[in-house]
């Protein structure tokens, strides 16, 4: 019986697995393809000056979402939360894709990494929640190794544009 209950719940986890590395996909993904094109979407808005505050907004919102994120999630519950951040960073993402000056990509990066910074907290916490102490490791490594692929994926894809 204990062989059913754990395929059971291990069938339950492997779609919510797939859905929080996919959620950390996202935001990381963004970060090299959006690094790789920077240069690209700087020169079509004419704003070479503003170019480290695109950067910069999105460090900063991320920086200050990522605590603030844990805390909440602690106090009101992580899978709404998480939904949300995916919400403002889509939201963020037509802001920027949208943008027709450098002030707007600003505050659509700064958008983005508010839900930017809320994906990589609470996929973790979640695994965290759900993964048993003994094997959170094996699935934070996998989880860890999303940056590895999107490094390699973000920029092979923005890199071979003409």
């Amino acid at each position: 019986m204990a062989t059913t209950a754990s395929s059971q719940s291990r069938a339950g986890i492997v779609p919510m697995f797939i859905g929080l590395m996919t959620a950390m996909l996202l935001s990381a993904l963004d970060q090299t393809m959006f690094a790789t094109a920077l240069p690209t979407i700087v020169g079509e808005l004419g704003g070479v000056n503003l170019t480290r505050w695109v950067t910069t907004a999105y460090i900063l919102a991320a920086t200050i979402m990522m605590p603030l994120s844990g805390k909440f999630g602690d106090l009101i519950g992580r899978k709404g939360l998480l939904l949300a951040a995916i919400a403002v960073f889509m939201l963020g993402s037509v802001v920027g894709a949208l943008a027709t000056d450098m002030p707007e990509l600003i505050a659509g990066r700064a958008i983005q990494g508010l839900g930017g910074g809320g994906l990589m907290v609470l996929s973790q916490a979640i695994i965290a929640d759900v993964i048993p102490a003994r094997e959170r490791g094996r699935y934070m490594g996998i989880l860890g190794s999303v940056f590895a692929f999107s490094s390699v994926a973000g920029t092979s894809t923005t890199g071979s544009r003409p």
